[in-house]
């Protein structure tokens, strides 16, 4: 039996495929199983090819895995071109669309698998339901009678989407999922592949969500009340989440005519005493970047989620890559300094979202909070978020002695002075993007720019000790270190895992602060290392290039970079450690 699951389908637009990996997504949370599903698209408004990956467990997963152990395949011209997205090896069960008139021993595919298996999927839907659209529950029947996967949950699922659609329709897809089934039950596979049951301490209530959704619920609470943007993919979930949540918390979302517009209401939100937030993806990013320098000066609270894509320009808007760090750290004109963070994961977008505004509130500036595709839009089962071990702060409120007399930008041994909202009787002050002294005024001089721009930055500098915003796991004197940072650092979790399993000492680094730079973090990490792995999903390895800016680096400190839609395994990164311990 096994206890991880790896599937993955392709077909054309309409041919379900999405529907039944979101199916049996719902059906294994049911079950008490853990799982992934990514999903994946052409960029095409209507139709184009469309695959989902499926990773079932019976533990937590970390990533979306390696090689497929079931490929579905609808039509070969659309599964052949996600490539690298959906790897098969000698291990792979494939089963594909017999309609297609591929024989099997003359499939496309540059592996020999361990079984292929044409089926005429589209003939059993039609002869079961009526119509070739209920090939995708045929699909369903055939994973559930050969891979052993959440039967009971899958038909639950089924008659719960087409109930609302009449008897006859229902009965229908009820029909076809049967049919494949039956087929399975008939046609045993010549390999097992049968998912084990997920332990008993796995029962317990689980979430099926997104990483946009985990974003737009954590922003609500830590007590976000206002969201400007504009839609773009793949952030715009995040502004749809909050379109039907924030008011019922007597918050206020502007879908606003621009870019520049969404941020720009966000920061007069964060100026009139509200905890703002504004979304975009690279373009977007790069159009906030004047505003963005304006909540900077005026030293305005502000979260802005970066849910990064193929890039760059247009790029390619539904695929994941990590080659934003640049826009985020160094896009800023002036001597500016912004922090950046990022999540891991779905579940890890919770806690990482509420300690961006908490940033923001504290050091009164904006964070940037860099999510990617994969994470936002791929559907995860978690555990309940507790939210009893997460703390919320607010922003330092003059008292009503120091607004007898209020100077907005005060110099203070913190460097983080007290900060008034409209209406706060004596706390008129100018809020404006030109340099100031401590009232507010606009200035000129070269003295007072310059302890201004240190009151900005020297306010920042804790931030470097918060060793709180690093996973550090391994072996503590190892002389092998591996690095990886946002959806990859799952990936580098589990090769680190796997590596340590064969006897190969080393150990991980995960960064949620990416900026400013926790050189003291690195120092220290770095202490023990010949050898340094930083794993990350963009073509000049940024991370890698942005370590090296602020600290000495072991004497081998490479990168393992690739541009995005080219998936990294943790296989690979575990193979590339074996060859780096052999040194």
């Amino acid at each position: 039996m096994l206890q991880d699951l790896i599937i993955g389908m392709a077909g054309s637009g309409g041919d379900g495929i999405v529907s039944a990996g979101e199916s049996l997504i719902s059906a294994s949370a049911k079950e008490g199983y853990f799982a992934v599903l990514t999903k994946s698209f052409g960029s095409q408004i209507r139709g184009g090819e469309s695959s989902c990956r499926l990773r079932v467990a019976t533990q937590p997963v970390l990533n979306p895995g390696g090689a497929l152990d079931v490929a579905v395949v609808l039509n070969w011209e659309d599964f052949l071109r996600f490539g690298g997205e959906l790897p098969l090896d000698g291990d792979t069960v494939v089963i594909y669309e017999s309609a297609t008139k591929v024989a099997p021993e003359a499939v496309p595919l540059k592996v020999k698998p361990a079984a292929i298996i044409p089926v005429a999927m589209q003939d059993m839907a039609l002869k079961s339901a009526g119509v070739q659209l209920a090939k995708n529950n045929v699909v369903l029947g055939l994973i559930a009678g050969w891979f052993g996967l959440a039967e009971k949950s899958i038909l639950a699922g089924i008659r719960k989407k087409f109930a609302k659609k009449g008897p006859e329709v229902l009965a229908g897809n009820e029909r076809a999922f049967a049919a494949g089934l039956d087929y399975a039950r008939l046609n045993p596979l010549p390999v097992d592949r049968r998912i084990g049951a997920p332990t008993g301490s796995n029962h317990g209530p689980k979430v099926l969500t997104d990483g946009n959704e985990m974003c737009g619920a954590a922003a609500i609470f830590a007590g976000c009340r206002f969201f400007g943007g504009y839609p773009i993919t793949p952030a715009t979930e995040i502004m749809q989440y909050l379109q039907r949540e924030l008011m019922k918390y007597g918050g206020s979302v502007l879908q606003a005519e621009d870019e520049i517009a969404g941020v720009a209401s966000a920061v007069g939100a964060s100026f009139a005493g509200v905890k703002s937030m504004t979304a975009t993806s690279g373009p977007g990013l790069s159009l906030k970047t004047e505003v963005l320098g304006l909540a900077s000066v005026a030293e305005l609270p502000l979260v802005c989620v970066d849910v990064q894509r193929g890039g760059p320009s247009t790029g390619m808007p539904t695929k994941p890559e990590q080659a934003d760090l640049f826009a985020a750290i160094f896009s800023a004109h002036g001597d500016t300094v912004r922090p950046v963070l990022a999540p891991v994961g779905v579940a890890d977008m919770f806690p990482v979202t509420v300690e961006a505004f908490n940033i923001a509130e504290t050091y009164q500036t904006p964070v940037l909070l860099l999510s990617d595709q994969e994470i936002a839009q791929r559907k995860e089962i978690v555990e309940p978020v507790d939210t009893t071990k997460l703390r919320v702060e607010n922003r330092l409120l003059p008292t009503e002695q120091e607004l007898e007399n209020y100077s907005r930008f005060k110099q203070t041994e913190s460097g983080i002075s007290p900060i008034s909202f409209p209406g706060m009787r004596g706390g008129n002050y100018l809020a404006a993007g030109i340099e100031h002294n401590e009232k507010g005024s606009p200035t000129v001089n070269g003295e007072t720019h310059a302890r201004m721009n240190d009151k900005r930055l020297s306010k920042l500098d804790p931030l470097k000790e918060r060793r709180d915003l690093f996973v550090i796991e391994g072996d503590e004197d190892a002389e092998l270190g591996v690095i990886g940072w946002g959806s990859i650092a799952g990936v580098a979790m589990e090769a680190v895992r796997a590596a340590r399993a064969e006897g190969i000492r080393v150990k991980l680094l995960v960064p949620k602060l990416l900026y400013p730079v926790a050189e003291s973090v690195y120092r220290g990490f770095f202490a023990s290392l010949k050898r340094c792995l930083v794993v990350e999903q963009s073509h000049q390895g940024q991370l890698h290039k942005v370590i090296r800016m602020w600290v000495d680096t072991p004497p081998e400190f490479l990168a393992y970079a690739k541009s995005g839609a080219n998936p990294i395994s943790p296989e690979e990164v575990t193979a590339k450690l074996r060859e780096m311990a052999r040194r």
